[in-house]
């Protein structure tokens, strides 16, 4: 089995079937439009005959996965801003304080410091040990804030800050909607150590730059075709942290007048997890000529420049990575068969389990068809990756243990 289909249960043909006939079913005018020539990125607009319920949604690889994946996207932000909020449920603050798995997720403490607030939360499901778990609709889902329900009297001005949909995906089937969540997870966590080790903290740690396959390798060829694309060299390094699954960061090393953009990839299969980074490099590489993207890099290097410190992480300079840290080399196991998807599920929640961490599940919607939507959350996981988007936001406490003894304070 090929890199290319990894981490599906369905074909990439059934997978095409499938979502034609969701979109049909909701009455879904699609538009798409494609940027680049072989590794390409697919942007899909939705719109509906009364034009009050639109969705975007982005695809990258090769043309037909690329354009796929867009659809899915679609998909996945049209379900998430008509979701059906019967499941919330509302909590006092102490419940955070009070539960030793949020010991040190700490942008939980910005509610716990408001003892007469009640916060609307979800019920997740620990698929370990079967248990469930409160964690607040806030933390998981951007702009909740300017929406809450009246019942909700949290003060969410500086949680806000915090809030990220990482770990909200969708799947053909639930398995697959799972995986990609608790992948991406773990991957905001690897890049947010990242930022802090080499330019928060400045610490210079070795940088891990995968060694390049042999051009008849199908791994080898996509990051040959991904420099085609660019037309520039690219550099893939590891950054995985001590979690089973392989997470991997690219970047262009061409010289960048805004804040360099990168891509990242994490799974357990080390190829794919590098495959979705060189792709995702090449899709925000091809998105940042155009105007949404250069104009949101600006507003972002506009919101930090107050913080020096924020703003290197901004904007990746290349010259601590290649100049002042040592380069060691990382090679790629070969391709191999994949474990099915319900087996990955199980490995990774047992391995987060072994380091203390939870892996937690919330249904939130499943179509006749059984597309399925999650949202995944890891408790104490570090959310400093939301630096990229402009966000004025201090490490947590994972993030804090990066901080050299002789170093600046956190």
């Amino acid at each position: 089995m090929g890199f290319t289909l990894a981490e599906r249960e369905l074909t990439l043909e059934q997978a095409e079937q499938r979502i034609h006939a969701e979109l049909d079913s909701l009455g879904l005018r699609v538009d798409t439009r494609t940027l680049g020539q072989q590794i390409v990125a697919v942007h899909a607009s939705a719109s509906s005959s009364d034009q009050h319920h639109t969705a975007r949604g982005s695809g990258k690889g090769y043309p037909r996965h690329a354009r796929v994946g867009a659809l899915y996207e679609m998909l996945e932000h049209y379900l998430s801003d008509h979701l059906d909020t019967s499941d919330i449920h509302y909590v006092a603050p102490r419940y955070f304080s009070d539960t030793s798995l949020f010991t040190d997720d700490t942008a939980l403490a910005l509610i716990a410091e408001q003892p007469n607030a009640i916060t609307a939360c979800r019920q997740y499901t620990n698929v370990l040990k079967h248990t469930s778990f409160t964690y607040p609709v806030a933390l998981c889902t951007p702009g909740y804030s300017r929406r809450t329900p009246i019942q909700d009297t949290t003060n969410y001005g500086a949680l806000q800050r915090y809030a990220s949909n990482s770990g909200t995906a969708i799947g053909a089937t639930y398995n697959e909607a799972v995986l990609h969540a608790a992948n991406e997870c773990i991957e905001r966590d690897a890049v947010s150590l990242f930022l802090l080790e080499h330019f928060y903290y400045e610490n210079h740690a070795p940088l891990r730059r995968v060694a390049r396959m042999s051009d008849h390798d199908e791994l080898g060829r996509l990051w040959l075709d991904a420099e085609a694309e660019i037309g520039a060299e690219i550099v893939l390094v590891d950054i995985s942290t001590e979690f089973l699954p392989r997470t991997f960061l690219a970047f262009s090393a061409a010289p960048c007048t805004h804040p360099r953009v990168f891509g990242t990839g994490c799974s357990i299969d080390a190829r794919h997890g590098a495959w979705r980074a060189l792709t995702e490099l090449v899709q925000l590489h091809l998105w940042s000529s155009e105007p949404e993207l250069r104009d949101y890099l600006s507003n972002a290097q506009r919101h930090l420049t107050a913080f020096p410190r924020l703003l290197r992480c901004l904007r990746f300079d290349l010259h601590p990575l290649l100049n002042l840290c040592e380069q060691q080399t990382v090679v790629l196991p070969d391709a191999r068969d994949e474990r099915p998807l319900a087996e990955q599920i199980s490995l990774l929640a047992e391995d987060l389990h072994r380091y203390g961490r939870t892996l937690g599940i919330a249904p939130l919607h499943q179509t006749a068809l059984g597309t399925t939507l999650v949202n995944v959350v890891i408790p104490g996981l570090e959310r400093f990756f939301v630096v990229s988007s402009g966000n004025v936001v201090i490490p947590q406490a994972r993030g804090r243990r990066l901080e050299r003894r002789h170093g600046v304070p956190a």
